[in-house]
């Protein structure tokens, strides 16, 4: 029993450390995204609140730019500063794992490539305050975290949805039913972003991020090459001036016009779809 026991511990191990290992990765200049990594970089790094551990949720959008996220913020930023070669991303993962049970929520898990039983409402869980000298503010501390007594039926009609449902089934091994659900996911684009249920007259960035990641977990198959592309064009176009990824954009006479402001989410899930080895790789690690 005691050998056994230690052979699990020592195959979860090895399956966290694929996963960080295969976070990693040398931000490389690329024609194909212009985006600047070291700026990414700097704004990740610039949102870090140190007596907290953890990063902030946003810049001056209210009351996002005095909150703390566990999930989706941190769980993603970590492994994108990872990714982009920053030591505070090493230090999140581990405040993580040693005080919020691994940041996990649920819902995005299938992005660092850990399974999700399904699609459920949103619960936020506040955990306290912390006031940070560096930023002259008190930070709210909140965790999102899937409540699995309320079952998500029309997660179909969310684009962000269906990525994070099309890597699951990636990660189980089926990917044909990765497949059919990215088929669900080309129809939501209209030429310019994803139209879901959601969509409130802005175009939402992260879902553009969310389709290049799963366009390269898939082997950037030739169906939707044309929305990969564009999905590129319009995410290097919001990379802002302190080096962050605006939230959402508009489209005006075939131009973007960016809407919002730079948060620590959206720009996660730039870094890890663009530069994290994570999209290559998702399947191997529960395929082994």
């Amino acid at each position: 029993m005691r050998r056994y026991f230690l052979s699990s511990v020592f195959i979860v191990l090895l399956v966290v450390g694929f996963l960080v290992w295969h976070g990693k990765s040398t931000p490389k200049p690329s024609l194909e995204y212009p985006l600047n990594s070291s700026k990414l970089r700097s704004f990740l790094e610039s949102q870090y609140v140190p007596e907290a551990n953890l990063l902030r949720a946003a810049v001056k959008a209210y009351p996002d730019n005095e909150t703390i996220y566990i999930a989706n913020d941190n769980l993603l930023a970590s492994r994108a500063l990872v990714a982009l070669g920053s030591p505070i991303g090493r230090r999140i993962l581990e405040n993580l794992n040693a005080n919020y049970s691994g940041g996990w929520s649920g819902k995005v898990d299938p992005l660092p490539g850990r399974p999700i039983a399904g699609f459920y409402c949103v619960e936020t869980r506040n955990l306290g305050k912390v006031y940070s000298k560096k930023f002259n503010a008190t930070f709210e501390i909140k965790y999102e975290i899937a409540n699995t007594s309320c079952r998500m039926e029309d997660w179909e009609s969310y684009a962000d949805l269906l990525v994070y449902g099309a890597l699951n089934e990636l990660i189980n091994g089926n990917e044909s039913g990765a497949l059919e659900i990215y088929s669900r996911l080309l129809g939501m684009w209209d030429g310019n972003g994803f139209r879901d249920r959601a969509f409130d007259g802005t175009y939402q960035t992260y879902k553009c991020a969310l389709f290049v990641y799963l366009y390269r977990a898939l082997g950037k198959p030739k169906e939707g090459g044309n929305v990969y592309s564009h999905c590129l064009n319009v995410i290097s176009s919001l990379q802002a001036e302190n080096g962050g990824i605006i939230t959402g954009y508009w489209v005006e006479n075939g131009k973007i016009a960016p809407v919002g402001d730079t948060n620590t989410e959206t720009t996660s899930m730039v870094v890890l779809a663009v530069y994290s080895g994570y999209p290559t790789t998702i399947k191997e690690v529960y395929q082994t």
